[in-house]
């Protein structure tokens, strides 16, 4: 194989960008480099051209992309393993997240099931200064009240709207979460 590094620039004076245009050969030799294995950073080197050309050659000719080469995994393959729940078998793919449920239902019944074996540092107990009562809340929000209604009461002294609601309560979550 002869390697050929001369190509041609195409500059454009009013712009800082420099164009390369490969000849026949190189167009040639790109092509058998990667059939036998070669990686875009090993042929751009090789011919001293810019790594992006290379790129750009193959995502704009993909009939002459060859596959990748074969890069040995280090990674043992993970064994599949069974749902936390009710002990379906899980299909697990090496290299990604391995799953622990065989489905949302599965996994939102048994952290229902097991609520002590959460983490929950993340929350925090606080005391609704309009009615006292304490509520739950995330570390990072800055929330002062277990509802709106407390709020509207507490803020403007008041009658709420919310308050002649009966479908609401304090310790309502859809209300307090927004408050």
């Amino acid at each position: 194989m002869i390697l050929c590094p001369s190509f041609f620039i195409y500059s454009n004076p009013l712009s800082s960008v420099r164009r390369y245009a490969m000849t026949d050969l190189q167009k040639q030799q790109i092509a058998e480099m990667r059939e036998n294995g070669s990686t875009y950073a090993d042929i751009a080197d090789a011919l001293s051209l810019p790594i992006g050309t290379i790129k750009s050659y193959f995502s704009r000719n993909p009939s002459s992309k060859a596959p990748a080469p074969d890069v040995p995994h280090d990674m043992p393959e993970i064994p599949s393993g069974c749902c936390k729940r009710c002990g379906q078998h899980l299909v697990n793919t090496p290299g990604h997240r391995q799953k622990t449920f065989c489905s949302s239902e599965c996994q939102r019944l048994y952290w229902r099931e097991h609520p002590n074996l959460m983490n929950h540092t993340a929350i925090i107990q606080k005391r609704c200064p309009a009615c006292g009562k304490e509520f739950s809340d995330y570390r990072g929000h800055k929330r002062k009240y277990c509802s709106h209604a407390c709020y509207i009461t507490h803020r403007y002294g008041g009658v709420s709207y919310e308050s002649e609601r009966t479908d609401l309560s304090c310790d309502d979550e859809a209300v307090s979460k927004n408050a």
